[in-house]
């Protein structure tokens, strides 16, 4: 008999849990749609301004640093592109000799 009200007793206790839990979920939910009704509407011409006033912050490269990572980049991709032919004629070399053996 006191197993039984126990178990009432804690199967109470997981409801009100829940029943709590749900709750604060829908508190945290309203606060939510509350605070972004709140939020003033953006026009057009205000994005536009923080837009500006965004690109003013940005440091922004010199000529001498674009031209001179345009050229790593561009030695990068040949370097690259030389190395895989390379695995290419030999991995094609390789297998003509299995082939052919």
């Amino acid at each position: 008999m006191a197993n039984e009200l126990e178990k009432k007793a804690q199967k109470d206790a997981a409801k009100a849990q829940k029943d709590a839990d749900r709750a604060k979920k829908e508190r945290q939910l309203a606060a939510m749609k509350a605070a972004a009704a709140k939020k003033p509407k953006k026009t057009p011409a205000q994005y536009f301004r923080e837009v500006k006033a965004e690109f003013k912050k940005v440091s922004w490269p010199s000529r001498k640093q674009v031209f001179n990572n345009t050229a790593v980049v561009l030695i990068s991709i040949v370097a690259s592109g030389i190395g895989l032919w390379a695995l290419d004629l030999l991995f094609t070399t390789l297998w003509n000799l299995l082939l052919n053996s």
